[in-house]
């Protein structure tokens, strides 16, 4: 009836709390005198409880005691002030432990930095490596990457990670390098560096993530690759009861490979790119589920289209039928993208040589330029300094892939595609590829293609044979969403 237990845990709680501010006392924490009363404080406040506590229970037992055996049973309502005596006992205990333990928090954190390992961020390599096959082309190996990530936190309130990715095409290069906010309030996360854009859904997965060997061709063309992007980026997760993410993004420009605009050069307000997302995430049922997304980048003047501006329009939907019952190794996953860009652009493409050569080459195109400088009247405009015709055009392409899980190890797929080029002038391409995915483990994976290509002037037939391993921890390694 006395519960000793209960003291005993109380006094552990305070011998705990008394020794840790020892501790901090030898380390010079200025706040160990507050601390220190503080203790004494809930130490006086926890022993008034115990005290009253003893006295309830002697009175308990003492109407216990007059009672006869056979009317014991009316004692039981008197069980529940002892309960709640005990629970606001043991709250009492929790806010002594929570208190002690936010006070000595930071110098928890600097005491674990004297520990050496504390200061190793986590390491890992990624190898991702294809054979392929082309009917016009013939085969090659390909070192595609290898992919070096870094991650750490920093301190409690932002952590950074990089990227450094090597390849056959061209040495090493920073892929990523950002740092990342931890704990702002309002739902609000910042981060700043070089990272992948939050733009539509696989522009911002590494190669080796994709549910494919390469990338769909309408972010080659639309986007420029991967989204990369030099600049800081802002989310804000909207505190409803539906899952909706709000992002905004101010960037030098978007696109590993786009080369409209240079890094190192500086620029005017009006030449830098702009970011608008919303995404959302719906739960049909435990096993039906589909991800939405719309995402919007512009650029108001872009000097290689004559100071025009350029805007690109991004539409993601992914679906997924993950049955519980069969511990997520079997499925079906169905995700979609379609981009529409519209921009200023040559007639044709870009083409090199003198500005003479430049007008000979459009007229042989049957564009009807007789002047280099002027229009043709069709809505034209000629860049003078090289004779090259531009037109305003929108575009539109789009990829759908369906992949079911039959087994732990074997996930087939399809994937369709269909661009038209960016540039007036050029014709549509199409391509389709059946694909074979082979988890040997979750860090090894191998992946057969076929691909038949319907592009203007590349009617092919290729094949691929991707071979993918983890090394280590990976920040982002073989990721689904």
């Amino acid at each position: 009836m006395g519960s000793p237990w209960r003291y005993g845990l109380g006094g552990a709680v305070l011998v705990l709390g008394l020794g840790l501010v020892a501790g901090l006392a030898s380390a010079e924490d200025p706040s160990v005198e507050e601390l220190r009363r503080d203790l004494e404080s809930m130490k006086q406040q926890l022993q008034k409880l115990q005290d009253q506590i003893k006295k309830q229970e002697t009175v308990i037992e003492k109407l216990s005691a007059e009672k006869k055996p056979a009317a014991a049973p009316a004692a039981a309502p008197a069980a529940p002030p002892t309960e709640t005596a005990a629970e606001q006992e043991e709250r009492i205990k929790r806010q002594v432990t929570e208190n002690i333990m936010r006070k000595i928090q930071p110098s928890l954190v600097a005491a674990n930095k004297t520990f050496p390992s504390q200061f190793n961020p986590a390491i890992g390599l990624i190898i991702d490596t294809v054979g392929s096959y082309s009917g016009e082309h013939g085969g090659n190996f390909e070192l595609r990457s290898a992919e070096i990530g870094l991650s750490a936190s920093v301190d409690p309130f932002v952590r950074g990670y990089a990227v450094i990715s090597g390849s056959n095409q061209g040495g090493f290069d920073v892929e990523e390098a950002a740092i990342v906010t931890t704990s702002l309030p309002y739902n609000l996360t910042f981060k700043g560096g070089r990272f992948f854009a939050d733009f539509g859904r696989l522009s911002k997965f590494h190669d080796h993530d994709l549910p494919f060997v390469n990338r769909p061709i309408v972010l080659d063309e639309y986007v420029g690759g991967e989204s990369q992007s030099d600049g800081v980026e802002a989310s804000y997760l909207v505190p409803i009861s539906q899952y909706v993410n709000l992002t905004a993004g101010w960037y030098n420009k978007m696109g590993a490979e786009n080369e409209r605009v240079d890094n190192t050069i500086p620029r005017n307000l009006s030449e830098f790119t702009y970011l608008g997302r919303a995404n959302t995430y719906y739960s049909f049922t435990d096993a039906h589920s589909v991800d939405l997304g719309v995402s919007y980048a512009g650029t108001p003047r872009v000097k290689e289209d004559l100071n025009n501006g350029r805007s690109l329009v991004d539409w993601d939907l992914t679906y997924r039928y993950i049955p519980l019952s069969q511990a997520s190794y079997r499925g079906l996953t169905w995700g979609t993208e379609v981009l529409y860009n519209q921009e200023t652009r040559p007639v044709g493409g870009f083409v090199g040589g003198s500005a003479a050569e430049v007008a000979e080459a459009n007229l042989a195109r049957g564009l009807g330029v007789t002047s280099l400088d002027g229009s043709t009247g069709s809505g034209q405009a000629i860049d003078t300094s090289t004779g090259q015709v531009f037109q305003r055009k929108g575009a539109v392409g789009l990829y759908s892939y369906l992949e079911p899980r039959v087994t732990r190890r074997f996930y087939p797929g399809f994937e369709f595609q269909w661009v038209e080029s960016i540039d007036p002038g050029i014709g549509n391409t199409l391509a389709y590829s059946p694909y074979l995915t082979i988890w040997a483990s979750e860090f090894q994976r191998l992946r057969l293609q076929y691909t038949r290509l319907e592009a203007p002037g590349d009617h092919d037939n290729e094949f691929f044979l991707q071979w993918t391993v983890i090394l280590g921890s990976h920040v982002h390694g073989f990721r689904d969403r």
